[in-house]
């Protein structure tokens, strides 16, 4: 199975590159899974996922308007979901984009706090470090999943 992890996420703006994050960690724990790593503009990233052909694409991004310490996959099929977002193209836009490139595509929102995002500001807070890691284990338990599919 083709397994691919879209990372969204400036890591200009503290905790908005919690995402850039767990691409690393992605990269470095599980090798099975491709990471694109789309920063401000992961619509630059969609030639090389319609060229990679996934079976599954997980995006990823930092999320604002739920507790700190929240990491889940979230439903956001219906274009009317509201995440807040730093970039261009608002999520649910971006996720019914993937979803003509592969049918199987999640959101892993990563809950941060707004003021830690708004401002310029290199580094992730200690919060944000956690929630990275708390992320990962989240995409391993999928990739055990998928893998006993």
């Amino acid at each position: 199975m083709k397994k691919a992890l879209l990372c969204v996420g400036n890591e200009l703006r503290g905790d908005d590159g919690v995402a850039i994050a767990v691409g690393r960690l992605v990269e470095e724990h599980l090798p099975s899974w491709k990471v694109f790593f789309g920063y401000d503009t992961p619509e630059d990233e969609f030639a090389k996922l319609r060229e990679f052909e996934p079976d599954v694409i997980v995006v990823v991004d930092a999320m604002s308007g739920f507790n700190e310490d929240k990491i889940e996959f979230l439903d956001l099929s219906d274009e009317r979901t509201y995440v807040y977002s730093t970039h261009n193209l608002p999520t649910p836009i971006l996720l019914s984009y993937l979803r003509n490139i592969c049918v199987k595509t999640i959101f892993l929102g990563i809950s941060v706090l707004l003021e830690n995002v708004l401002h310029f500001s290199e580094g992730l807070s200690e919060n944000a470090k956690k929630s990275s890691q708390k992320a990962l284990q989240k995409v391993q338990e999928l990739d055990t999943i998928l893998d006993e599919r």
